[in-house]
């Protein structure tokens, strides 16, 4: 039981220090405007490709080579069909971590850094994210850094967003109505339902606005449509 602790330890210190070292200077992923820079070119650039040869991935170039066992076997999926499967023998945990790892990036399933912790992890095929689904540090609420990070990016979309800041006001009125019993509950979810579609063709138009009276404009309907409702 020591044994695979001490392994884990190395495992997360170890790879923890790679993963910074290879993707901290470039993205890792394509964004709007951006052009992707191939894996093995940021390894390559960040001087580490001496190190995907062994499994120590850490600061010493001395490596420790992979000890792996392969075989293949034909697997009986039903009496028609059949396939040819490897099979993949491992003496230590920090083995079976660097192959899996390393078929993880060949195929462009990157780990990414957590912008509220700073720990990596891995994101579901197709999705992506910037925040883990760990419990978050010094969260009083049990929440993760999921859930932190997105009212973090809500808060930030009130503060710096004139129509979403509107939509917020307006929102915060019609629920304390709900709860002084001046509006029912379905009146309100009704009132919800329009408002969010009104403020998303109000955040459409203020994006193709050119000039501030013109953004002005916009906000001015966006407030006077929510109070009509």
């Amino acid at each position: 039981m020591r044994e695979q602790a001490n392994a884990v330890c190395f495992i997360q210190g170890r790879y923890s220090w790679f993963l910074t070292e290879a993707f901290q200077r470039t993205a890792s992923e394509k964004k709007k405007g951006q052009r992707k820079i191939p894996l093995a070119q940021q390894i390559y650039e960040n001087c580490l490709d001496a190190f995907v040869s062994g499994v120590s991935l850490g600061k010493s170039p001395e490596v420790d080579a992979p000890q792996v066992n392969i075989q293949y076997a034909v697997l009986e999926i039903d009496e028609e069909h059949h396939e040819l499967v490897e099979k993949l023998y491992f003496d230590r945990l920090e083995d079976f971590v660097y192959v899996e790892l390393m078929r993880g990036l060949q195929r462009g399933f990157v780990p990414k850094r957590c912008a509220n912790c700073g720990r990596w992890f891995l994101q579901t095929p197709g999705a992506s994210y910037n925040y883990c689904d760990r419990p978050a540090p010094n969260s009083e609420e049990g929440k993760t850094c999921r859930e932190v990070g997105s009212t973090k990016n809500f808060r930030a979309k009130v503060l710096n967003n004139e129509i979403w800041a509107i939509h917020q006001r307006a929102y915060k009125k019609y629920f304390a109505r709900t709860k002084k019993g001046t509006m029912t509950k379905p009146d309100f979810l009704a009132w919800e339902t329009k408002s969010e579609g009104l403020r998303d063709e109000a955040l459409s138009k203020y994006e193709r606005a050119k000039t501030e009276d013109e953004k002005t404009a916009v906000a001015e309907w966006l407030r006077e449509e929510l109070n009509r409702l």
